[in-house]
């Protein structure tokens, strides 16, 4: 099945223009030319009378016992005039008859039948008005040549008050028709140059206006709730507005983003409040855990700071950092608060935290460096961590920052069945270590650097 192609808008306003045009300049072609042919018709016709009435003064002059043959002298003198130039028929036929129907006479030798009086060559005689048939007919007139003719019939008085005589011509209107076709040529070329030329321009003139009233100002809107689809909730339609539909729709979307912008900051601020009521539970349960994440929270954003980070995105390191264990309260207290090592399956159940951690965080749409920091601080650069085995810049940059101080942290720190670590034992390990594929290469050196120059570090 034929499918037609998509088409823009623009191209169906422009589309649409250009068949309304094209339909227009059909339609006044055609009537334009019917006018004309109809006006070139009555003026010949007009024409036409204006001949026969010259024969019919000369046949009214004539005394009551003129012959036939003496009409026709005058018929065919009539016929054999050089016409004038602005005449466009020619005369195949002419004769007068009678009131009764009789050929008085005829520009052709012979005889002829009579003409029927109750028709249109009595109501000539009777009414004393012209009839002009505007049919055009074939007519063969001894030979192959088909002429194109109308009929004249005009009312004569022969040497008596009353109308008692008719004088029809039939009329070759072939040279006419020529004129009419080459005008028609002539002026379907001259609108066909002109229908193109303002259809190019038409063209261009919709195209510039859509595309400088419409179509900019939607491509920007477009733009606008893409940001902010993306998650950049601070994206809106720059001013100035025009100041019409498109102007309002621009409004209304902006108005639109205000309001979701709001919802969803509430949400999220209702939600980080849960997830504090959440820190304080794990806090309570493990009082730790709570410890650890408040001393990776402060070494990520140590280093962060080390690298030049903004402070926005400090600040968000920060919080991710500091509720980056929060899954760990769906772990049981007997594995978290255990005094020994944890053996291989308490180990596999321990590891489900990141991704806990990250259910928790999902709905934090536009805080989806916390999800990130939650689900991925365990993975490792040579991608042999978990869960999801992300290798080298696969992982988030947050999140390779907060495995290093998450590293460092269980280093140093004191646990329920050991104490940490010296700084300086730690440093030595991480700078033998530093390249073993656990972490960003770059980021652990520029950690251990920190560290080092940081002679007042605590645990």
């Amino acid at each position: 099945m034929f499918h037609f192609p998509r088409l823009s808008v623009t191209h169906k306003i422009i589309a649409g223009i250009l068949l309304g045009f094209v339909l227009n300049v059909y339609l006044i072609m055609a009537i334009s030319e019917e006018q004309l042919e109809k006006a070139m018709m009555e003026q010949v016709t007009k024409q036409a009378q204006s001949y026969l009435l010259g024969l019919s003064l000369q046949m009214e002059r004539m005394p009551a016992e003129t012959t036939g043959e003496q009409y026709r002298q005058i018929i065919l003198a009539g016929m054999a005039e050089e016409r004038h130039e602005f005449l466009y028929f020619s005369p195949l036929e002419i004769y007068l008859y009678s009131k009764t129907g009789k050929v008085i006479s005829h520009s052709q030798e012979g005889t002829h039948a009579d003409k029927p009086m109750e028709g249109v060559y009595g109501r000539v005689i009777r009414q004393g008005k012209p009839q002009i048939s505007m049919e055009i007919k074939g007519k063969t007139n001894g030979g192959s040549n088909n002429h194109p003719t109308i009929d004249v019939i005009i009312p004569v008085r022969l040497a008596s008050t009353e109308y008692n005589a008719g004088l029809e011509a039939e009329l070759d209107m072939g040279e006419l028709l020529d004129l009419i076709r080459s005008n028609d040529d002539s002026y379907e070329k001259q609108i066909f140059l002109l229908s193109t030329s303002t259809a190019l321009l038409v063209f261009l003139l919709v195209w510039g206006l859509i595309h400088r009233l419409i179509l900019r100002h939607i491509y920007q809107f477009a733009e606008t709730m893409r940001a902010f689809g993306a998650g950049a909730m601070e994206q809106r339609i720059p001013a100035p507005l025009p100041k019409d539909e498109v102007g309002q729709l621009g409004l209304a979307i902006n108005s639109m983003a205000d309001n979701i912008e709001r919802l969803m900051r509430e949400q999220e601020e209702n939600y980080l409040q849960t997830l504090q009521s959440l820190s304080k539970a794990l806090e309570a349960k493990d009082a730790y855990t709570q410890s650890h994440s408040a001393r990776v929270s402060k070494y990520a954003v140590m280093l962060g700071r080390h690298m030049g980070m903004p402070k926005e995105k400090l600040n968000v390191l920060q919080k991710g950092a500091l509720m980056h264990d929060l899954g760990k309260i769906g772990i049981s207290d007997a594995i978290l608060n255990k005094p020994a090592p944890l053996t291989d399956e308490e180990f596999s159940i321990m590891k489900t935290h990141a991704t806990y951690t990250a259910t928790i965080m999902r709905p934090l749409h536009r805080f989806h460096e916390f999800l990130e920091i939650a689900a991925w601080h365990h993975e490792r650069w040579d991608g042999k961590g978990y869960p999801d085995g992300l290798q080298g810049e696969q992982i988030p940059l947050l999140a390779r920052i907060v495995s290093i101080a998450d590293t460092w942290d269980a280093m140093t720190g004191d646990r329920v069945y050991r104490k940490g670590m010296p700084k300086e034992k730690a440093l030595a390990i991480l700078a033998k270590e530093w390249n073993s594929g656990q972490w960003d290469p770059q980021l652990m050196q520029l950690f251990i650097r920190m560290i080092e120059e940081n002679s007042t570090l605590e645990k």
